[in-house]
C-alpha cells in the first residue's frame, strides 16, 4: 500500500473526508472481544443525533469475516458510507511541532519529525494529521497531532471489511471517536474530561467545543476492578491519572481549567468508583448515557451502550474537510 494518505481505491485513512459529501448518515463496524458492534447514525433533521442501527454480534475467533459479511448484507452496508476503528497497537497518537511548512508539504515533513518516536519503521507507516484549534497566548510554536498507523495493520482491516461487502470510506482511532461522544455532554462547551473503562483498558479525553486537545491510556480495566479484594488502591491509580491530564492540560495548554469529569457507560456497575472520584478529584463528576444524549427507538441499555461505545463514536463524526 505503500506510504501514503489515501488508498488507490478511495478510502480515507484516519477520520478526515478529502470531499464534502451530501449524506448525512454514517455507519460504523467495530471489531471487538468476542464479536463485532454495528452503529450507524443520522444526524438529518432533529436537534439530536438518531440512531438508526445498534447491536453487538457475538462470534467465535475466525468468524469476524462471516460475521461482518452478515451485518453487510442485513444492514446494506455495500452502498452505505462506513468507517471502522484501528485496535490498540496498530497506530500511534502523537503530539508534536508543525513544521513550518506548507500544506502541501506538512506531512512529508512530518514524517522525518516523528520517525524516531514511534516503534516500528517509518516507511511502514500511513501518516494523518489534526490541528489543536489555537495557538495558546504567549506560545511560540503551533501544535498539532499526528496519527501514525502501520499499513499492515490497515491494509488488513479495508481488506477484511471490504472483502465482506462493507462500503468501507474512513478509517479512525479511538481518540477522536471519544471526542465525538463528548462533544454531546453539555459539558463540552466548558471543557470536559471524559473517562471510559473497557474490560482490560481505559481512556482519558480532554476535549473542548469538539476539538481533542488530550488523551491518556489506563493500563487497567472493569475486569481488575470488579475482581479485586481491595479495589480502593485501583481507583487512586484512575484518580492518579485523571488528575495528572488535567494538571498537564492547563499548564501544557494554557486554558481555562477543566471543571468537569463524566464517566462514559459501564456494562456493569463498579461498586463505589463513581463515590471515589467524586471525593478525590476537585471537579464535578457526572456520568453519561446515550440514550439521553441520542434520538433512538433502539433500547439503549447501558451493557450496548458500554460494549459498543468507540463504534457509536465513530459513527457520530461530523468533519468534511481536512488539512
Amino acid at each position: 500500500m505503500g506510504n501514503p494518505d489515501r488508498t488507490g481505491k478511495g478510502w480515507t485513512l484516519f477520520s478526515f473526508l478529502k470531499k464534502k459529501t451530501a449524506r448525512t448518515d454514517l455507519a460504523a463496524l467495530g471489531l471487538e472481544a468476542g464479536g463485532v458492534c454495528l452503529a450507524r447514525i443520522d444526524r438529518q433533521g432533529g436537534s439530536l443525533p438518531r440512531v438508526v442501527a445498534c447491536e453487538f454480534q457475538a462470534m467465535q475467533a475466525g468468524e469476524e469475516a462471516r460475521s461482518l459479511a452478515q451485518l453487510a448484507s442485513q444492514h446494506g452496508l455495500k452502498r452505505a458510507r462506513c468507517t471502522t476503528v484501528l485496535a490498540e497497537g496498530e497506530y500511534q497518537l502523537l503530539l508534536t511541532e508543525a513544521p513550518d511548512v506548507g500544506p502541501d508539504e506538512l506531512k512529508q515533513a512530518l514524517r522525518w519529525k516523528i520517525k524516531d518516536l514511534i516503534n516500528f519503521h517509518i516507511n511502514d507507516a500511513a501518516i494523518d494529521v489534526f490541528e489543536l484549534p489555537g495557538t495558546p497566548a504567549g506560545a511560540r510554536l503551533r501544535e498539532m497531532y499526528a496519527v501514525a498507523a502501520r499499513n499492515e495493520a490497515v491494509q488488513r482491516r479495508v481488506d477484511l471489511l471490504t472483502g465482506a461487502g462493507v462500503g468501507l470510506e474512513i478509517i479512525d482511532i479511538p481518540e477522536l471517536a471519544q471526542r465525538n461522544l463528548a462533544a454531546l455532554l453539555p459539558e463540552d462547551a466548558a471543557g470536559v474530561a471524559l473517562l471510559s473503562l473497557g474490560a482490560t483498558s481505559g481512556l482519558i479525553t480532554i476535549t473542548r467545543q469538539g476539538y481533542l486537545y488530550l488523551s491518556r491510556s489506563i493500563e487497567l480495566g472493569t475486569d481488575t476492578l470488579r475482581t479485586a479484594g481491595d479495589p480502593a488502591r485501583y481507583f487512586d491509580h484512575i484518580v492518579l491519572e485523571v488528575q495528572r491530564s488535567l494538571d498537564y492540560f492547563e499548564s501544557h495548554f494554557r486554558e481555562a481549567p477543566i471543571r468537569s469529569l463524566v464517566l462514559a457507560p459501564l456494562a456493569e456497575p463498579v461498586d463505589g468508583l463513581l463515590e471515589y472520584l467524586r471525593s478525590n478529584l476537585g471537579v464535578s463528576v457526572g456520568t453519561m448515557d446515550l440514550a439521553q444524549l441520542l434520538d433512538s427507538d433502539i433500547e439503549l441499555t447501558p451493557a450496548l451502550q458500554a460494549r459498543c461505545l468507540t463504534t457509536i463514536g465513530a459513527a457520530l463524526r461530523q468533519e468534511v474537510t481536512a488539512l
